[in-house]
């Protein structure tokens, strides 16, 4: 059904990198990887942002971290994120990431889990100004490529911190802040606060995206029309349904509700993502990767258990295929 035209997609400009629109994927460990953010940049995304990767990794030069630096070259424009608490090490690791042809440097800043924060990273930055700007303004000169930073809206609830440190963010050079509309307290869950977004949005001039609870087209244009926000950034929501990004783009600029993907077109998707993640990791690393992400394509399948029990158990591309031909008969 078509409705009025909202006309609330628009480009975004990161200092020298201009987004096409303003839909983008959100960081997420363990996922955002290039197989992941390939299907993403071929379902809509403005901007393909990595997992968040650790500084010191970077520093210590790990195998693992600096294999996740590479990318697909139809990716673009990519995102890499980063966290840590040692300024030094955060611009030299953000300098790696510019070596290896990242387009933007993202610092997490908001980041919940415990074992991140007792590092002093992460959302531990939200109450420590001091280092939360010296982190940034040391990344920013360090690198050519423009520095984003990802915060939430505060620690606990009604606590508002995303405000003042937006406009610290903006002051050290950082060229967009991409706020989570909830506190570190309520994790994922609860309705994103779009109201306090706006306070952080009336406090600068540089983009503010907003991120947290982005699940259908109609959330998107309530982070627009009542934050006032520049662009929204999707997570969970994109997991197994690569597609969203066109879908919200759309409803934005046109107000009609494209339908969802159906079991049929998910299943082809997931096989190009095996494809893709076998090609970039290897066939064992990269299928040992999807199978976290695999209960997302086949919600709602039939016999989605005895599915994802072979998953499991799949070890090379031919049985993958064998699997995909199989499901696909069950859904003719």
């Amino acid at each position: 059904m078509v409705t009025e035209t909202l006309s609330l997609s628009r480009p975004i400009r990161l200092g020298s990198v201009t987004l096409s629109h303003n839909v983008i994927v959100s960081p997420m460990v363990g996922v955002t990887d290039a197989p992941f953010r390939r299907l993403c940049a071929r379902g809509g995304s403005a901007l393909m942002c990595g997992e968040m990767l650790s500084s010191q990794a970077i520093k210590y030069q790990s195998k693992k971290t600096l294999a996740l630096l590479k990318f697909f070259p139809d990716e673009r424009p990519l995102s890499s994120q980063i966290m840590g608490a040692e300024p030094a090490v955060m611009a030299e690791a953000a300098k790696v990431i510019e070596s290896y042809g990242a387009d933007v440097i993202d610092v997490n800043a908001g980041c919940p889990v415990p074992k991140i924060v007792k590092t002093k990273s992460g959302s531990a930055l939200l109450k420590d100004e001091k280092r939360f700007a010296t982190i940034l303004s040391a990344i920013v000169q360090a690198v050519a490529i423009p520095t984003t930073v990802k915060i939430r809206i505060g620690v606990r609830e009604n606590e508002y911190l995303a405000p003042a440190l937006a406009k610290l963010a903006q002051e050290c050079g950082v060229a967009a802040v991409i706020v989570h509309a909830r506190p570190v307290s309520r994790r994922h869950s609860g309705r994103p606060d779009w109201e306090g977004l706006r306070q952080v949005v009336e406090q600068v001039k540089i983009p503010v995206i907003g991120n947290g609870g982005v699940n259908v087209p109609q959330d998107a244009v309530n982070f627009l029309k009542i934050s006032g926000c520049a662009g929204v950034s999707i997570g969970r929501a994109a997991i197994g349904d690569s597609g969203i990004f066109n879908r919200i783009r759309h409803f934005l600029a046109t107000g009609e509700e494209l339908p969802p993907p159906s079991q049929g077109e998910k299943l082809e998707t997931l096989w190009q993502h095996a494809q893709w993640a076998a090609e970039f990791f290897g066939e064992h690393t990269g299928l040992l990767r999807l199978r976290k992400i695999v209960p997302y394509y086949i919600a709602g399948f039939p016999n989605a258990t005895a599915f994802r029990s072979r998953a499991n158990r799949i070890a090379t591309l031919k049985e993958w295929d064998i699997l995909i031909e199989d499901t696909r008969q069950t859904l003719v």
